[in-house]
Parts: structure tokens; C-alpha cells; sequence
């Protein structure tokens, strides 16, 4: 039994309300009519406004990598996730209780629409026709017979996602409803629908991200670390693993994938981006932020001023350095093993018992 299945409440109007996290993916991928199916999704609706308005703030889940984020106009903007987490701000708290009181009237707080991507031309279209398109329909000359790449046509099933300002105090405050069906009931399915894009779950693409970004490991090291929770899986369990792409996907997208996560880290919104962001947000009001430059590319290459750098530390370690700290040493470390080849300087103090402690690192 998962951990998320008694997390689930299954209420009289065919919706279920789990909590903020993983849980709500965990329902999704359990449920049967969404077997060997992926999901496309809209835009999430309402919460930017409200995050704007500084009347919510939206969390990541524990260990959850897999989402780009940029800058537009001075606000931080990301991609939205299944498991994001929603919490009320102080004003938010003091909007509910005027929302409790009759003065403000309650909102949606999350809204949001994924829908079956038609993979496999076994899923019956809006317009009737299975697999593809009927001749008198509209959409019948396109590619793929989609207007654009967020047309539901392809497919009836859909998953709705919702809260409301008033269930984020609750413990269960998502409600999810899954409605529709990809082909009529009349109609004898003998095809297993397989899924032939990248169809990985978050949690498996957090784990990904998380061991090319830190590890630096191989395709085949990855692939391997996935195989890992299948060890002892049925034959049934391992077909159907291959068939929907939800836990391991063969080495061709897998590999794709890894070429993506690189580009993306160097390029997503401009060179070390997520760095930036650390540092500029977390470390720089903990103290731990010695020196911070960013590249200033019309610099000549014999300029310091072309290159970024960065020295972090630590107070408890500056305080050793300045009481105990005979000499310093500084050890220049292998920078091949970082993606961005970036050279690190660490910084050794050795005091009169010949110890050494760190002082700071560099690069």
C-alpha cells in the first residue's frame, strides 16, 4: 500500500480532494481510465493573479527540480507542477476572514485542465472519428489534426484540478475530477495504447535532474538508478512499466531528455541561472556570500571583469581563520567534474596543531 492511498477522500460528486504534493500526482497515475495515457495540460488559471496580489505563495514539494522559471517585467515567473504547493500569505489570511464574514467573496485558487494527448490514434476525436478525423470536420487538414499544440480535440478524457481560497486552511484542500472516456464502450478495443514520447513522471524526472546536476552521472548510470524500483516486478508490472513511460523510458529518450536538462541549466533564462537565483535569494541574506560577480562579456578575456566569480563561506569558519589560522592553502580541484567546467579554488587555513580547516571556496 502507497503512503498517498489513505490520503485520498473520495467524495459524493465524483471529484476527490487530496492534499498539496505528491499525493495528487499518485492519484492521477492510479487511476484506470488513465492507464498508459499522457497527459497534456493548459495554463494554470487564477493563481498567478492571486501570487500578484500577494494573497498566496506557491511552494515546490520536497526535491522538485524539474521546472523552468524566468523573469518578465521584474517578476519571477515558472512552469507549474501537479504537485505545487499552495499557502496563504498574512494578507491572504486576512482576505479569508473577510471571505468567512460576507465582505469578500470566496476565489478559485487553482484551476487547471490537463487532457489525453490522443497518443496512439486509438482514442476517439471531438468529432467522432477514431484515430483521426472525420472528413466533414474542421480539423481534418491540419497536422496531427490539432489546431495548436493545447487542442483537446484529440480526446474527451479529461482532468480537472481546483481549490478555492477558503480550502487552504483544510487538510485536503485539491479537488480532482477525471471525466470522459477515450473511445465509446460499444466499440472493442484490442490495441494496447502505447505511449511513444517522453512520459515521465515528475517525481522520476526530479531524480533524473537531480542525478546528471549533482552526480554527473552517464545515460547508463541513470537508467540503471530507475531500473532499480522494478527490481522483482511481475511480467505484467514490467510490460506495462514500458508501455505507459511513467517509471523508465528506453535509452534514446532518456538520453534526450539528459541533452535537454544540460541546455536548459546553461540556457533556461541565461547562463546559471538557477545559481544566481541561490545565491541572490537564500545565501546572500544568510551571510554565506564573501564575493559575487557576474560576467561582463564585453570585457577583454585578459579582464577579471569577463569572467563570473564567486567566493562563499561561512562565519564559524572565518572566526577559525582568524583565531587559529597560521597559514593558508589554497587547493585547486578538478573542474571537469562540473558541467560548466568552472574552476574551484577551496581555501584552507592550518593552525599550530598542523589541522587544517576550511575557510572558504571559490570560483
Amino acid at each position: 500500500m502507497s503512503i498517498f492511498e489513505n490520503q485520498i477522500i473520495y467524495n459524493n460528486d465524483n471529484t476527490v480532494s487530496v492534499p498539496f504534493g505528491r499525493a495528487a500526482e499518485w492519484y492521477i497515475l492510479q487511476h484506470p481510465l488513465l492507464k498508459n495515457t499522457r497527459l497534456k495540460s493548459q495554463s494554470c488559471l487564477n493563481t498567478p493573479q492571486l501570487i500578484k496580489e500577494q494573497i498566496i505563495k506557491l511552494c515546490r514539494v520536497e526535491g522538485a527540480v524539474d521546472f523552468l522559471e524566468w523573469e518578465c517585467i521584474g517578476k519571477k515567473k515558472s512552469t507549474n507542477r501537479i504537485d505545487d504547493i499552495i499557502e496563504l500569505t498574512t494578507k491572504g489570511e486576512e482576505y479569508i476572514k473577510e471571505i468567512q464574514v460576507g465582505i469578500k467573496k470566496d476565489k478559485l485558487c487553482w484551476s487547471w485542465i490537463m487532457y489525453c494527448a490522443g497518443d496512439g490514434n486509438t482514442c476517439q476525436h471531438l468529432c467522432g472519428g477514431i484515430g483521426e478525423c472525420i472528413s466533414s470536420c474542421s480539423n481534418y487538414n491540419l497536422v496531427n489534426n490539432l489546431r495548436n499544440g493545447n487542442d483537446m480535440h484529440c480526446c474527451s478524457v479529461r482532468v480537472h484540478s481546483f481549490s478555492r481560497l477558503s480550502n487552504l486552511n483544510t487538510s485536503h484542500p485539491l479537488y480532482i475530477k477525471i471525466e470522459g472516456c477515450h473511445r465509446p464502450s460499444n466499440l472493442l478495443n484490442t490495441e494496447n495504447r502505447q505511449v511513444t514520447r517522453i512520459n515521465l513522471t515528475r517525481q522520476i524526472r526530479d531524480k533524473i535532474t537531480i542525478s546528471r546536476r549533482a552526480d554527473h552521472q552517464t545515460t547508463k548510470e541513470i537508467k540503471g538508478k530507475l531500473l532499480i524500483s522494478l527490481n522483482g516486478a511481475t511480467e505484467e508490472e514490467l510490460n506495462n512499466a514500458l508501455l505507459n513511460n511513467r517509471e523508465i523510458c528506453d535509452n534514446k529518450k532518456l538520453k534526450r531528455f539528459i541533452v535537454r536538462e544540460d541546455r536548459r541549466l546553461k540556457e533556461n533564462t541565461g547562463s546559471w541561472t538557477i545559481l544566481h537565483y541561490l545565491i541572490e535569494e537564500v545565501l546572500k541574506p544568510k551571510g554565506y556570500i564573501l564575493y559575487y560577480q557576474q560576467p561582463d562579456l564585453s570585457q577583454p578575456e585578459d579582464s577579471a571583469e569577463h569572467y563570473y566569480q564567486l567566493t562563499v563561506s561561512d562565519e564559524f569558519w572565518l572566526r577559525n581563520g582568524r583565531d587559529f589560522g597560521q597559514f593558508c592553502i589554497g587547493i585547486d580541484g578538478k573542474y571537469d567534474l562540473n558541467i560548466d567546467r568552472a574552476p574551484i579554488l577551496t581555501m584552507i587555513v592550518e593552525n599550530n596543531a598542523q589541522y587544517g580547516t576550511p575557510l572558504a571556496f571559490g570560483t
